[in-house]
This record gives structure tokens, sequence and C-alpha cells, in this order.
């Protein structure tokens, strides 16, 4: 049976730059190509893919950021999950394009690593076989959806970003519908290329879940607190170095046993380096790696606290401007699609 047609739809921040989305989908064989492509620009993602699918017209959309590179086969692989009716979503890995620069393969390292990412892992390597998913194994940079159930669940909530598309998926999930894991579905996608960008993206994800935990909880994620005690953890090791503690303070941090799961976080930390070395050939890596480890658990933990402690902030409402990209030979032109009022 041929597969359903799809529209892509992609996310940006202005349509005067390089989108390598688009640049992906031109070369894909004619038989991956999807039917249409909408691009909405704006400051909202979710209400821009909201507003894409409302105006798209094939049964299946195709979400990709504005930097997801598809890889010829993944659409159509994605696209034949949908002929059992009952599957809402199909999804697969985002792997680092193999021209990454060394430091981005690292850190490529680290997010596929189970020390690194835990129970997500499958979302930045190609983990297993097909397999039906929950938002753990999914990731909205390379993620299908049927167009009438996505419209008739209500679409992504326009308050959350990052993480819209977990709450939505457990929704998806807690109304019995099937969401279908693809390894062999992958996008090519590049890494944060500096330390500080790489911080700043574990601290934004690990304020994204909490937000996410404030308005649909689940007990699934209770998983994703770890980072927050861990994050306690390592300043009481600190504290422990304070001289003249209170001998019972100083006999429980001073404890070894006190100290001995940090050896062990060490041990595996070392572990997961040895791994990645093993893959990339970069020495480094044996000292990278441990190091890119704690910082993202940390990181995370104070995105958590973070979002726990504050309001989700209200998103001004602000214009989106809608394109449809046609293919003219081997590139894009835009034609903007004229809108109403928007809501």
């Amino acid at each position: 049976m041929k597969p359903l047609p799809y529209t892509a739809v992609i996310a940006s921040d202005r349509i005067d730059k390089e989108i390598r989305s688009l640049t992906a989908l031109a070369q894909l064989p004619k038989e991956d190509r999807p039917a249409e492509v909408l691009v909405a620009v704006g400051r909202n993602p979710s209400g821009q893919r909201n507003l894409g699918v409302s105006k798209s017209k094939s049964p299946l959309v195709y979400f990709l950021d504005d930097d997801s590179q598809s890889i010829p086969g993944s659409p159509r692989s994605l696209a034949a999950h949908f002929e059992e009716e009952r599957t809402a979503v199909a999804g697969g890995p985002n792997l680092c394009p193999p021209n990454a620069s060394p430091f981005e393969k690292t850190v490529s390292g680290v997010l596929a690593s189970w020390m690194g990412s835990f129970s997500v892992r499958n979302r930045y390597a190609a983990i297993g076989s097909v397999k039906e998913a929950t938002e753990k194994d999914l990731i909205l940079c390379n993620m299908m959806v049927r167009r009438k159930t996505f419209l008739k669940e209500g679409g992504f909530r326009k308050d959350l970003y990052p993480n819209e598309e977990n709450e939505f998926l457990n929704r998806l999930l807690h109304n019995q519908y099937r969401l279908v894991y693809d390894p062999g579905a992958a996008v090519f996608r590049h890494r944060r290329k500096t330390l500080g960008e790489f911080c700043h993206q574990a601290f934004r994800y690990g304020r994204g879940r909490a937000q996410q935990m404030k308005v649909y909880p689940c007990l699934s994620d209770l998983v994703h607190l770890i980072p927050a005690f861990f994050l306690f953890y390592v300043i009481s090791l600190g504290v422990s170095l304070v001289p003249s503690l209170p001998p019972w303070a100083s006999m429980v941090l001073a404890s070894p046993f006190w100290r001995l799961p940090f050896g062990l976080f060490l041990v595996l930390c070392l572990g997961t380096g040895i791994s990645v070395v093993s893959w990339h050939r970069n020495l480094l890596d044996l000292f990278t790696v441990p190091l890119l480890i704690f910082l993202r658990q940390v990181f995370y933990g104070i995105g958590l606290l973070a979002g726990l402690a504050t309001p989700i902030p209200q998103r001004a409402e602000a214009p989106i401007r809608l394109y449809k990209a046609v293919l003219k030979g081997s590139k894009f032109r835009f034609t903007e699609i004229k809108l109403g009022r928007q809501s």
C-alpha cells in the first residue's frame, strides 16, 4: 500500500535565512517528498505549528525544526506506520550529522548515553527496533502526526515551550492512541557548538519539563526529578568541605558512605567516556564526556527547580506569518498565505 501523503510544517523565527530543513527536503527522492510544505514564521513555535496544521491539506503532517535535515527514506517509513488506524504519531531520532565538529560529536555521544539522557536517549540515537512509544522516545524535530487526531485533541499548548510535544503525547497516550518509535526514520541535526550553549540547553530542558509537569502531571515524570536531587547531593558534598561543621553534619557529610555514590557516578561517567572514545576515536572524550554529563545533570536540575519555583510565563500574542514553499528546480520559492484574524 502506498503511504499517505504528508505536509511538512516547519516553525522558524525568520524567512530570510538558510532553512536547512528545506534544503534537505529538496534533495529527497520524489517518493519521499511532501505533498505540501508550510513554513510558519513567528515567536511562538507551538502556535506556529498549530496554525500550520490547521492550514495543511494532507492527512499527515510532518513536524521539522528549521535545522532538521530529513534523510532519504525517513518520511516514507514514518508515513507507513499510519496504515494502522490507531496510530496517531510516528517519529524517530535526531542524529549528529557526519560533518559536525568534534565537540558536537562529543555532545551527541553524551546525549545518546544512559548517563547523559536516561530514559530519553532514544531521541538522540537509533536504538533497538520499531516499537510502540511514549513521550520519552519521540522528539518534535522529527515527528509525524495524523492531522485529524491532532486537531481533535487540541494540538499543542501555546504556553509551553519547550516540552509542548511531551504534554501533547501524554494526552494522546491517556486517550489510548498509538505512538510509534522508528529508529531507522532519522533526521540529522547539529548539536550545541559551545559549552555555554550546551549548559543553557540543559537548563531550558529542565525548566520546560517542570512546566510540563505543572500542567499535566504524570507518574512517569518522577524520573526527571533525579537531576534535582543530584544537584542537592553535589551541594552537600561541597558543604562537607567547609571547616567547623557541626559534629552531626560532619559525621554524615564527611562519611565515606555519603561520598560513595559520587564515586560510582564518576566510574559510570568514565565508562561512558571510554564508549564515546571507541565511537569517535577522540581521546579527549575520556575527560570531556564525564564533565559534560556532570554539567548536563546539574544545569537540568537547576532548570527543574527554576521551573517549579516560578509561574509559567504568559506568552504575548504575536503575529504569525505562514508561507507555502514550492520547489522550483533545486530550491523552494515562498508565497505568503493570507490569514484572517489570528486567535
